[in-house]
């Protein structure tokens, strides 16, 4: 089983991830870790204790950064809602642990011979502990993160919004050398998943699939209202899936660098393309995605839940 350390900001599309990874019998998920992101650190954090409670995981839940490296805070409260899970109130919550995320992961990293992180949200907690404790960092045998875009960006014309949330985090984390996958929105916004995917999520998934419903909809009303169509893209799921099942992504292995002055250019992730770039890849960047199969990965996974 791969032994993993979800770094999380839930977040509906955290939610849907965490879910999938938790009920994936060759994932043993060894903490939870939140982090202030889509939402403030105090809901993150709430939320990851909530969907805990509903999918039965009774290991620890720890809390991480409340804010960014440099810059202030930068929520997307107006896609996930105002808790982060569009308003919706769990049925219960799991204790928090007493260690910080931070103390859980270098206590992790020392019992275990290979952790894989999924990273969802910023990176923070990330960044502080590969600064921290360098000599743990051939423990973590990747990460597959969400996060980037060559494309360009969804927060900003150049910033997808984990990395201008704490592009200073992002930079730390690609020049680690550390192995990485990143979902970027080059593949997150080629994957979504439509009202009938998420009315069959609900129907046949029990408590869980009602909860993901609910928390989804104020999803696809801002989808609706301002992006002109009602669908969502499920971008956290891939960071799994990108473990999983491999043979449903194209991907590229690129230098990628991250931008962390503060203007127009903040959290761009910018590829050296170079035909005579001296730079070795740092990251393996998925491209394009097998839709059908994506979605069908989901409903096998929710579904009679």
């Amino acid at each position: 089983m791969r032994k993993v350390i979800i770094d999380c900001d839930p977040g509906i599309d955290d939610a849907f991830a965490i879910a999938a990874a938790f009920l994936d019998p060759n994932i043993d998920i060894l903490a939870i870790h939140s982090v202030a992101g889509n939402v403030g650190i105090e809901n993150t954090t709430r939320n990851a204790q909530g969907l805990a409670h509903v999918l039965g995981y009774d290991g620890p839940i720890n809390q991480g950064a409340g804010a960014p490296l440099i810059y202030a805070p930068f929520s997307a409260a107006e896609v996930h809602g105002h808790n982060g899970f569009g308003g919706v109130t769990c049925s219960g919550y799991r204790a928090l642990s007493e260690e910080t995320a931070f103390e859980s992961a270098v206590r992790l990293l020392n019992e275990h011979d290979k952790v894989t992180y999924l990273a969802l949200g910023p990176l923070t907690n990330l960044a502080i502990l590969i600064k921290a404790h360098p000599e743990l960092m051939h423990k973590i045998e990747v990460i597959s993160l969400m996060g980037g875009g060559i494309k360009g960006g969804n927060t900003t014309i150049a910033g997808e919004f984990n990395f201008y949330a704490d592009p200073h985090a992002a930079h730390i984390v690609f020049e680690s050398g550390i192995p990485l996958i990143m979902a970027g929105l080059d593949v997150t916004e080629r994957g979504y998943i439509t009202k009938e995917t998420i009315d069959t999520i609900k129907k046949e998934g029990g408590e869980l699939g009602s909860l993901l419903y609910d928390i989804s909809q104020v999803s696809f009303n801002f989808a609706k209202e301002y992006l002109g169509h009602e669908r969502v893209h499920l971008h956290d799921v891939m960071t799994l899936y990108a473990l999983s099942h491999p043979e449903i992504f194209e991907s590229e292995d690129l230098y990628v660098k991250i931008a962390t002055d503060d203007n127009f250019m903040r959290g761009m992730s910018m590829a050296d393309k170079r035909p005579r770039s001296t730079d070795k890849p740092n990251v393996r960047v998925l491209m394009d995605v097998d839709n059908d199969a994506f979605v069908n990965l989901i409903l096998d996974r929710f579904k009679g839940v």
